[in-house]
């Protein structure tokens, strides 16, 4: 277990051997997200990040009407489009 102390506007220092471990490095982008019991999960967004997304959207697919991994692309891709403009 390692502890981080929460600074100024909610940043917080990923450890070390977390960024080797999800490849990540200074510049790009992550992603939290929550799977049914609450946990919160941290993914590097540049790797093929589906398999934790689709855990996050367990209860909530359904109602996106997300079934299957194909879904989860487009609703993904829509999202991304909708922050561009």
């Amino acid at each position: 277990m390692i502890q981080e102390t929460v600074l100024s506007g909610g940043v917080v220092r990923i450890p070390e051997e977390f960024m080797k471990k999800l490849k990540i490095q200074e510049g790009e982008k992550v992603i939290f997200t929550e799977d049914p019991k609450g946990n919160i999960i941290l993914a590097n967004s540049s790797l093929d990040i589906l398999p934790t997304l689709e855990c996050g959207f367990w209860d909530l697919g359904p109602k996106l009407g997300l079934s299957d991994e194909h879904d989860i692309v487009r609703f993904v891709n829509e999202f991304r489009k909708g922050r561009k403009s």
